[in-house]
């Protein structure tokens, strides 16, 4: 019942932020407060629409890093404009509940994602109910305000598994899973796809009989309330720009390689031009028109 309620939601916001750039006023503002989080794809997809908004629309963008706490507290109280890395209907949901009426959701960014508990392949556990038997020690999570770690502690409760839920940062995790995978030792994260990970490691994720997490998600951007009006430009991009599942992969990767992601994130597009062109054509600065 909560999820369907949360496709609701997603369907009125969606619909109340679609507007048509023939009937509105197109503001002369131009500069765009964008939050993000220490996740690879939100880093990845922040960078990337900075970077087309700022060379190819004119304007310009700035950025910051926060907490999905913080991220959707700001952009419902109109602090901050956009927040790329929206996971629903199952990840995100109680922000959307909590903030529905103050933001606008602006459209799809990908699809399928997906969240879990993952380990190494060489482990000998194929589902979360093994793992009471199986394996004692910690579950290394994120930051405690990710949705994954919400879930994961519902999962923990409903598999009565007595594991420790550690909170550490993106970064920190992946050096953890890198160092157990080297020695080949046991270990147990949150995770989620799209991800580097999952090209670099051989990975799996837990089956989850109960269905906690979501077996596929969509992540989304959100705008706080009247952005797509007033800036009618950005918003048709954001709708425009859906990576595949290749894409993002491609994108994650180049950015994981390079010593400076945002270095990563323009040899990307430079490999890319014909798909970026497609989201960008016809979408240059935007003026106040003349009614």
């Amino acid at each position: 019942m909560e999820r369907n309620l949360v496709v609701i939601l997603i369907t009125m916001l969606m619909l109340g932020s679609c507007v048509s750039p023939s009937d509105r006023k197109v503001s002369e503002q131009r500069q765009i407060k964008m939050l993000y989080t220490d996740w690879s794809e939100s880093i990845a997809m922040t960078y990337l629409a900075t970077i087309l908004l700022e060379r190819d629309m004119g304007f310009k963008v700035t950025t910051r890093m926060a907490d999905v706490d913080e991220i959707f507290n700001d952009i419902a109280t109109g602090e901050a404009d956009l927040f790329l890395d929206v996971w629903l209907p199952a990840t995100h949901s109680e922000y959307i509940e909590l903030y529905g009426d103050r933001i606008e959701v602006l459209g799809l960014n990908y699809q399928p994602a997906r969240t879990g508990l993952v380990v190494p392949d060489y482990m000998g556990v194929d589902n979360m109910e093994q793992l009471r038997e199986y394996y004692q020690g910690p579950i290394v999570g994120i930051d405690s305000t990710a949705g994954i770690m919400r879930v994961t502690r519902e999962a923990l409760d409903a598999y009565n598994l007595p594991n420790e839920l550690l909170v550490l940062s993106e970064e920190e995790m992946t050096v953890r899973l890198r160092t157990a995978v080297q020695r080949q030792k046991d270990i147990v994260i949150t995770g989620w796809e799209p991800h580097w990970i999952f090209f670099r490691y051989d990975l799996r994720f837990l089956h989850d009989p109960q269905m906690i997490y979501m077996a596929e998600e969509q992540i989304y951007s959100i705008a706080r309330t009247g952005f797509a009006e007033e800036f009618v430009h950005v918003a048709t991009f954001l709708n425009r720009m859906v990576l595949t599942e290749r894409q993002m992969n491609s994108l994650l990767f180049e950015m994981h390689l390079s010593p400076d992601p945002l270095e990563g994130v323009r040899k990307w597009i430079q490999s890319n031009e014909f798909v970026v062109n497609q989201w960008t054509r016809g979408l240059g600065p935007e003026r106040e028109k003349i009614m």
